[in-house]
């Protein structure tokens, strides 16, 4: 007869499991909100390398290194990227940016995003375009 009073008894089984599988299901949550925020990131660098080449290379001889950094600056500023790693590189070097017909304009944006808080270790994304000049 006890034995069957026992078995009857199911008050705390439903907490149990919910302690058993709350884990799992934050890490499962917090594991898809970290991953948007690294999509976020990436898509935020692609787009700004892409408007910060086309600056590059446009045939204007007021825009300056300076100029599509600082254009690159307050765009990446939303993301926490830093813009002192953002490397312009052109295949023909000269006095100015906008000498040669054949000229190539590559923009790379590195940046290494912490994961899970340093949990998993960084992730390393990097932002590169190429654009010719026009």
């Amino acid at each position: 007869m006890r034995i069957r009073a026992l078995r009857g008894d199911s008050k705390g089984q439903a907490l149990l499991e919910f302690a058993l599988i709350l884990p799992v299901l934050l890490l499962l949550v917090l594991g898809i909100v970290e991953f948007g925020r690294v999509w976020n990131l990436a898509q935020l660098m692609s787009d700004t390398a892409r408007e910060g080449t086309r600056r590059a290379v446009i045939a204007d001889a007021t825009i300056t290194e300076q100029s599509v950094k600082d254009f690159m600056a307050g765009k990446l500023e939303s993301g926490g990227v830093p813009v002192s790693a953002i490397t312009i590189t052109f295949s023909q070097t000269g006095a100015n940016w906008h000498t040669g017909a054949n000229q190539v304009g590559t923009i790379t944006i590195p940046y290494s995003f912490m994961f899970f808080s340093r949990l998993f270790g960084p992730v390393n994304l990097v932002s590169s375009f190429t654009m010719r000049m026009e």
